[in-house]
């Protein structure tokens, strides 16, 4: 990248900290300070002081720092387009260079506006960011991949089928820089890592980008082994990760999953009693997917066989306690709570996406969760029960064995 030949003026940098550090502060009036950095922005370089003190200001409060981050991004979400190229090559050269900081909220943080960046202006008109995390990646230090991770995680969420396109200047596409070394940092003794690199592999494989199907599958062979080697793993992040990859594979590409179908079967049986009620929820996912997924009829018996196991533990998550009369108040008092359940309200939530109009236009949803008011706890116990009815509506009565439900304990009404 060519020199960059902007340079702060000292008094601007001493402004906007200024008006950074009292924003901080409980007693000072924000929305006065907030109209003076709005006032700020109008001026053409405004986001450049942002990054550089958000990049370089080490002797400044990582609270000032993030601050300045977050409002460059916000800034650059709208305004990234009309900036300047010179000013643009500026703010990239400088967010890059905190991918690797050693605090984790300014990492964070330029994940968030690498991701912007990225999808705003086009992964493909930044291979400098393409090579910036790959050298992060193949790091050794922690910092340095995690960075990277974070800022790939956000951009995976975003926009994964851009990983998998030309980008200029380079000779391979993002995806088969980066995929291989993410099926090997899941072996990492850092759980962060573990888990960031699980989530961008997980949501890579929504688009199935040919890096990580490989020329005969042999990629995603390798990425279910490495799941698989996790599924024990002691962090519970990890182990929701596990989870939804699992249920990702079964929904995308089934007929991987045919030969370890008794083995995953297992697995998601035990993950649904899991105490945690997150990886409980992010199981129970798997039930619904496997009922409305592609396998063969005569995989069917093998979840038949289950069904003693299985039908139990469905019910006593479905059952509420005595502590949940709030989630049964609140669903009574739904405007719909006399009528039949639609198939998108049992559905599962990841299950549940935007709804593909004519000419394939996605349309949103209007319609606001009844969980938005509860407690954190409430909403996930109530996607769980959302999970199995919709299992059990797929499922005859007639497969139900009569023994397993009559020793499900469940409590009486």
């Amino acid at each position: 990248m060519a020199t960059v030949a902007w340079q702060p003026r000292q008094e601007g940098v001493d402004q906007i900290v200024s008006l950074l550090t009292q924003y901080q502060q409980a007693s000072v009036d924000h929305a006065q300070i907030f109209a003076q950095l709005q006032h700020c922005s109008s001026f053409p370089d405004f986001n450049n002081y942002l990054v550089f003190i958000f990049s370089s200001g080490e002797s400044y409060s990582v609270e000032v720092r993030q601050s300045a981050g977050l409002l460059l991004k916000n800034n650059l979400k709208t305004a990234f387009l009309t900036t300047a190229p010179e000013f643009q090559a500026f703010i990239k050269h400088h967010v890059l260079r905190s991918l690797g900081t050693d605090n984790p909220n300014i990492r964070s943080t330029t994940g968030t506006i690498v991701s912007v960046i990225a999808v705003t202006g086009g992964i493909a008109n930044w291979p400098e960011m393409t090579m910036a995390v790959a050298q992060c990646l193949y790091s050794e230090d922690p910092n340095h991949m995690e960075g990277a991770l974070d800022a790939l995680f956000k951009i995976c969420e975003d926009i994964p089928g851009e990983l998998d396109k030309a980008v200029q200047g380079l000779t391979d596409t993002p995806a088969n820089m980066f995929i291989p070394r993410l099926l090997a940092l899941f072996k990492s003794p850092h759980p962060q890592i573990r888990r960031f690199s699980i989530g961008c592999v997980n949501q890579m494989l929504t688009t199935m980008p040919r890096a990580l199907y490989g020329s005969q599958g042999e990629n995603l062979q390798l990425y279910l082994n490495e799941l698989f080697s996790l599924r024990n793993d002691q962090h519970k992040e990890v182990r929701k990760l596990v989870c939804s990859g699992l249920v990702l594979m079964l929904s995308v590409q089934p007929e991987i999953l045919y030969e370890h179908l008794h083995e995953l079967i297992q697995f998601m049986l035990q993950s649904t009693q899991d105490p945690d009620p997150e990886v409980a929820l992010e199981s129970c996912e798997f039930w619904s997917a496997f009922c409305e997924s592609h396998l063969p009829e005569n995989y069917a018996p093998i979840l038949k066989g289950f069904l003693p196991q299985l039908i139990p533990v469905l019910l006593r998550n479905m059952a509420y306690d005595e502590h949940e009369e709030e989630v049964i108040n609140a669903e009574a008092a739904e405007s719909h709570a006399d009528c039949p359940d639609r198939d998108q309200d049992i559905k599962p939530f990841f299950m549940q996406k935007a709804a593909v109009g004519e000419g394939g236009e996605e349309e949103e949803e209007e319609e606001e969760s009844p969980f938005f008011f509860l407690p954190l706890h409430f909403f996930f116990f109530g996607a769980l029960r959302s999970c199995l009815r919709f299992f059990f509506s797929f499922s005859p009565p007639s497969a139900y064995p009569m023994a397993a439900i009559a020793d499900s304990s469940l409590p009486s009404s």
